[in-house]
C-alpha cells in the first residue's frame, strides 16, 4: 500500500515554515510591548490582526499543519519582537506568503487524497490479478507500481498528485487487460502439458522446446504490455500438432474446468454425497471428464460430460438435496416413505421430469402427513448429522448458554439412544430448543466483534448495549437473543468514535486557559449533552454532535494539535526505544532521552502540543542520525568478537580496536555523525578478514556435517541467476549435482561477509545470554534425557539496516500429477524482487561426536563396535550405554550453525517495514 507522503519531509516549502520556528525558538513567546512608536504600533496591531485571520485546515496533513501553525507562532513572535516598523514589509509579506501557502496546500491535500485512492485502487487491482499472469506481464505491472509509488513519494504540488492519479487509474485498466491474458495464458499452460502428454519421442521433445521458447517469447512481449502480441506466440504452438484443432479443444475443456471449480463444484459435492437418488449416477462424471481430456485427448467428450455435470447440480437440486439430509436412513423401513421417495426421485431425475423443486413440494407434504415418523427422524439426524455442528458451538458458546447446551444436548441425546421418541416425554421435546440453541451460530461472528469492541473500550461495557443480548440469553429466550444481535452491535460499533470524541473533548477542557469561561463553558455544555444523548441509545449522533463542536474553529487547531502530537508520539517513541537497543551507549542514550524529553515536556506541562509536535520532529531527525551510527557499531563488536572466535591474528585486529576506541570516543561526546562515518569505515575495511573468517566457520561446520551451506546458498557471492534459478527449477546455488534440488519460497542472499559474519556471532552472543555457550565441545546429562540441556538454538538478528534482497516466489509452475491432471508444482514462474531486508534467522544446533571404533565387555567381553554417528544427545547415551553398560556423564560434541539466512517473510517492499509480528526471541 502506497504511504502519504508527508510534506514536512519532502516538501521544502512547507519544510521552511518548521525551519523558521526553530530558528526563532518560536516556542517562547514574548509579551505585547508598551506603546511607543505610534507607527511601530500600528503596523503591528494590522500585523496581529492578518495573522489571526490564518486558520489551518484540517484536510492537510500531520506535518504540514503542525508546519505551518509553526510558521505561524514564528510570525507572531516575530510581530511581537520587531524594533521598527520598517521591519513590517516584510513580515506582511510573509504573512500573505503564509496564507497563500495554507491555501495551495488545501489543494495539493485535496489532490492527494484522490491520488492516493486511485493508487490503492490499483494495487489492489494487480494484488487480485497477480497469480493468473506470466512473469513478463507480473514483471511489468510491477514496474508501474513502482513508478507510481516513486511518483508519489516524491509528489509536492497539485500537478504532481494529478499525474499520480491519472497514471494510478492507467494501471488498473493495464491489470484488467493483463489478467485476461494471464486467464489465456493459465488455460494454455494446462492444456498444452495436456496435448504434450500424449506425445512421445522426438515429436514430444519438439513439442516441449517450442512450448518453452513460445512461452519465453510471449513473456518479453508481456513484459512491455503487449498482451495482445504474448498471446499470439501463445497461439502459434498449434502449428506443431497433427491436429492444429486439438489446441482450441483443448482450451475450451480447460477454461470450462476452471468455470466448474470456481462456479458448480462446491454445490455439486454437496448434492453427489447427498440421499438424492440419481446422485450416484454422476459421481464420477468428474473424474472421467478429467481422464478424457488429460489421458485419452478426447476434448470433445470431457466438456460434455463436464457440461452434463453442470447442468445436474442446479441450485433446486442443492436445495433438494439439503432437505433430504433431515431424513434418517431409518426411514427406509417405512413403505410409505420408499413410495414417497420414489415418487420424488422420478420427479427431480435429471433424465426425467428433472423438476427437483416439485420432488421436495411433495415430500413436504408427505411429511406433514408423518410427524410422528418425523421426530423420531429428525431425534436420529440430530444425533448423528449434528454432532460435529455441536461440537463447533461448544467451541464458540460462553457461559449461560454454554451449559444449556450442553445439558439440552445430553439429554437429547440419552432419550434418543434409547429409543424413546415420544412427542412429550422422550427426544422429540428438546427438539424446539436446540434448534432455538443452534440459531446463535449465525451470530458468532457478530458477538465475537462486540467482545473484541468491549475489550478494547472497557468504558463501552458502561452504556449496556449489550445488555438485550446477554438477558435474552440468561433467560434462555435464544431466538430473541440472536434477533438482539444486530442492533446491539451497531451500537457498540459507534462508541468508538464516541468515546475518542468525548476522550478529545475531556483533554481540550483541560488543557484550556481556567478563566476562557466563553471557551470551556459550551464545550462541556456539548460533552454533557453528548453523553446524555449516547446514554439515550444514540452515540453515532452523539460523536457527531461533539465532533462538530471540536470542529469548529475556536477549538478545532487545539484539538487537531493534540492528535497529531499524539500519533507523532507513538512512531517516535517506538523508534527511540529500538534505536536505544541498538545504542547500548549511557552518554548517548541519555543525549536521546533528554531531546525526547524536551518534546515531551512541551506537550506534557506547556499543553502545548503545536510545539511538542515540531519538537519531535526536531527529535524524529536526530533519531535519524543516530541509528545508523548505532546499527554499524552494534555489526563491528559482533564482527570483532567473531573474528576474535575465529582465531583472527591479535595483531591484525589491534588497529581496528583502537579505531573503535577512537569511535566510541566520539559517539560517547556525543559527536552522531563523527562516530557513524568512523564506524562505517571500520565496517568497510573488514571485508577482507570478515570473507576469510566466514569461509573458515562455514568449512569447520561442514565437516562430517549437514551444516556449512549458509554462505554457498546465502552468501554474498551467490548471483542473482542463481537465486532465481533456486525458485524456477528448486536447484540450490551450490547443487553438487544436477538433479540435486531444495525448494523455497523465497530465494535470498546476504550483500557482504560483514553482514552474515556480525549476524553469526551476535546469534552466538544471544545464545550466551540463555546459557548456551557454542564454543562448548562437552554437554554434561543425568538423569531424565527429557531434562537434558537444550540442543538448539534459534533466533532472529534484526541487524536495524539493510543487510540483504530476495527473490520471493509468487504464482507455482504447473506440472500433471500421475493422473495427467494438471496441478501445483514446488517451483514458481512469477517472483518479485524485493530488497532492503533487515533480519536474519539464525540456528545453532548441538552435534554429538561419532563414538569410535572399539572392542568393550559389552554386551560380551570383547564385542566389537563399528564407528557411528549418533544422530543426538539421547542416541549417543543409548549406543554408548550397549557399549560400556553405564551412561555417559558426560556428552562430546560440538555447536554447529546449521541455518542464516535473510528473512523475507512479511516484508513490505515499498515501505522497508516488517508488517508480520515480531519473531520470538528476536534480537536486539
Amino acid at each position: 500500500m502506497a504511504t502519504t507522503p508527508d510534506p514536512l519531509a519532502n516538501n521544502p516549502a512547507i519544510r521552511e515554515w518548521a525551519e523558521r520556528f526553530y530558528a526563532v525558538k518560536a516556542w517562547t513567546m514574548p509579551d505585547m510591548p508598551d506603546p511607543g512608536d505610534e507607527d511601530l504600533d500600528l503596523r503591528r496591531k494590522a500585523a496581529l490582526a492578518e495573522l489571526a485571520k490564518i486558520t489551518i485546515p484540517a484536510a492537510l496533513s500531520s506535518g504540514a499543519r503542525r508546519s505551518l501553525a509553526g510558521g505561524r507562532k514564528a510570525l507572531k513572535k516575530e510581530i511581537l519582537s520587531a524594533g521598527g516598523a520598517d521591519a513590517f514589509d516584510q513580515i506582511d509579506s510573509d504573512i500573505q506568503k503564509l496564507s497563500g501557502q495554507i491555501a495551495a496546500q488545501t489543494a495539493t491535500a485535496a489532490a492527494r487524497d484522490k491520488a492516493l485512492a486511485a493508487l490503492a485502487a490499483a494495487e489492489a487491482k494487480c494484488a487480485s490479478v497477480r497469480d493468473s499472469l506470466d512473469q513478463g506481464a507480473f514483471t511489468y505491472l510491477e514496474g508501474l507500481i513502482k513508478a507510481a509509488h516513486k511518483a508519489m513519494a516524491a509528489a509536492v504540488t497539485v500537478s504532481d498528485f494529478e499525474a499520480v492519479e491519472a497514471s494510478a487509474k492507467d494501471i488498473t485498466a493495464k491489470a484488467a487487460a493483463a489478467n485476461t491474458y494471464g486467464l489465456f495464458f493459465d488455460t494454455w499452460t494446462r492444456g498444452t502439458l495436456a496435448l504434450i502428454a500424449a506425445l512421445s519421442g522426438g515429436a514430444k521433445d519438439t513439442a516441449e522446446a517450442d512450448r518453452s521458447a513460445r512461452m519465453k517469447t510471449a513473456a518479453g512481449h508481456s513484459k512491455t504490455g503487449d498482451f495482445g502480441a504474448a498471446k499470439t506466440a501463445l497461439e502459434g504452438w498449434k502449428a506443431n500438432l497433427g491436429d492444429e484443432g486439438d489446441l482450441a479443444k483443448a482450451l475450451s475443456f480447460d477454461a470450462l474446468l476452471a468455470d466448474y471449480m470456481a462456479n458448480t463444484h462446491d454445490r455439486c459435492d454437496f448434492i453427489l454425497s447427498s440421499m438424492v437418488p440419481d446422485a450416484k449416477d454422476y459421481r464420477n462424471h468428474l473424474k472421467n471428464a478429467k481422464k478424457k481430456a488429460y489421458k485419452e485427448q478426447k476434448f470433445a467428450e470431457a466438456e460434455a460430460l463436464l457440461q452434463e455435470l453442470i447442468a445436474y447440480s442446479s441450485p433446486d437440486r442443492s436445495a433438494l438435496a439439503r432437505y433430504m439430509r433431515t431424513f434418517d436412513a431409518s426411514l427406509r423401513a417405512d413403505k410409505g416413505f420408499r413410495d414417497a421417495l420414489a415418487a420424488a426421485d422420478d420427479k427431480q431425475k435429471f433424465k426425467g421430469t428433472n423438476d427437483p423443486a416439485g420432488a421436495m413440494a411433495d415430500l413436504k407434504v408427505w411429511e406433514k402427513a408423518n410427524r410422528v415418523l418425523m421426530r423420531q427422524s429428525r431425534s436420529k439426524q440430530i444425533v448423528k448429522a449434528l454432532e460435529k455442528k455441536y461440537e463447533a458451538l461448544k467451541k464458540v458458546l460462553a457461559e449461560p448458554e454454554l451449559s444449556d447446551l450442553t445439558a439440552t444436548w445430553g439429554a437429547h441425546k440419552a432419550l434418543a439412544d434409547a429409543g424413546n421418541f415420544d412427542k412429550d416425554a422422550g427426544a422429540p421435546q428438546y427438539h424446539v430448543k436446540l434448534s432455538a440453541l443452534f440459531q446463535l451460530l449465525k451470530v458468532v461472528d457478530e458477538r465475537r466483534e462486540m467482545a473484541q469492541i468491549l475489550q478494547r473500550y472497557p468504558a463501552a461495557a458502561g452504556y449496556d448495549f449489550q445488555q438485550p443480548v446477554n438477558n435474552a440469553l440468561a433467560a434462555q429466550k435464544y431466538p430473541e437473543a440472536v434477533a438482539a444481535v444486530p442492533g446491539a452491535l451497531a451500537l457498540l460499533r459507534a462508541m468508538p468514535a464516541y468515546l475518542e470524541a468525548r476522550q478529545a473533548a475531556e483533554d481540550l477542557l483541560a488543557v484550556l486557559p481556567g478563566d476562557a469561561d466563553e471557551l470551556t463553558g459550551p464545550l462541556d455544555a456539548a460533552l454533557k449533552a453528548a453523553e446524555v444523548t449516547a446514554r439515550g441509545g444514540d452515540p453515532a449522533k452523539a460523536a457527531s454532535d461533539l465532533q462538530a463542536v471540536l470542529d469548529g474553529t475556536d477549538y478545532m487547531d487545539l484539538v487537531l494539535a493534540m492528535a497529531d502530537y499524539r500519533a507523532k508520539l507513538a512512531k517516535v517513541e517506538k523508534e527511540h526505544s529500538r534505536t536505544k537497543k541498538y545504542l547500548d551507549l549511557k552518554p548517548a542514550e541519555d543525549k536521546l532521552d533528554e531531546s525526547l524529553k524536551t518534546a515531551t515536556d512541551r506537550a506534557d506541562s506547556d499543553k502545548d502540543y503545536g510545539d511538542a509536535f515540531l519538537m519531535l520532529d526536531a527529535h524524529q531527525k536526530l533519531l535519524a542520525e543516530v541509528k545508523p551510527m548505532a546499527t554499524a557499531r552494534f555489526q563491528v563488536q559482533g564482527i570483532l568478537k567473531a573474528l576474535e572466535r575465529a582465531g583472527t591474528d591479535a595483531g591484525k585486529l589491534t588497529p581496528f580496536k583502537e579505531r573503535v576506541a577512537a569511535a566510541e570516543d566520539e559517539a560517547k561526546k556525543p559527536d552522531f555523525a563523527t562516530a557513524k562515518t568512523a564506524f562505517d569505515g571500520i565496517r568497510t575495511d573488514l571485508q577482507a578478514l570478515c570473507k576469510e573468517a566466514a569461509k573458515d566457520c562455514e568449512a569447520k561446520d561442514g565437516v562430517d556435517s549437514n551444516a556449512g551451506h549458509s554462505l554457498d546458498r546465502h552468501g554474498p557471492g551467490v548471483s542473482d541467476e542463481d537465486l532465481i534459478q533456486r525458485l524456477k527449477t528448486g536447484k540450490p546455488p551450490n547443487a553438487k549435482t544436477d538433479d540435486e534440488r531444495s525448494y523455497t519460497g523465497a530465494s535470498s542472499k546476504f550483500h557482504s561477509p560483514q553482514d552474515w559474519l556480525a549476524g553469526r556471532e551476535l546469534a552466538a552472543q544471544a545464545a550466551k545470554a540463555k546459557g548456551v555457550e557454542i564454543g562448548d565441545t562437552e554437554m554434561t546429562v543425568s538423569g531424565d534425557p527429557l531434562n537434558w540441556p537444550e540442543e538448539n538454538f534459534d533466533c532472529t538478528v534484526e541487524h536495524g539496516r539493510p543487510i540483504d534482497k530476495a527473490y520471493v516466489g509468487h504464482k507455482k509452475h504447473v506440472r500433471l500429477d500421475d493422473n495427467g491432471e494438471p496441478v501445483p508444482d514446488k517451483t514458481y514462474e512469477t517472483f518479485e524482487e524485493i530488497e532492503g531486508l533487515t533480519r536474519a534467522y539464525v540456528n545453532f544446533i548441538w552435534e554429538p561426536e561419532k563414538l569410535p571404533a572399539e572392542t568393550t565387555d559389552h554386551p560380551a567381553p570383547g564385542t566389537a563396535h563399528a564407528e557411528v554417528k549418533p544422530q543426538d544427545n539421547a542416541d549417543y547415551a543409548a549406543k554408548y550405554q550397549e557399549r560400556h553398560g553405564a551412561a555417559p556423564a558426560k556428552i562430546p560434541g560440538r555447536w554447529v550453525m546449521m541455518q542464516q539466512y535473510p528473512v523475507a517473510d512479511g516484508w513490505d517492499n515499498e515501505t522497508k517495514t516488517y508488517t508480520n509480528a515480531n519473531p520470538g526471541n528476536m534480537i536486539p
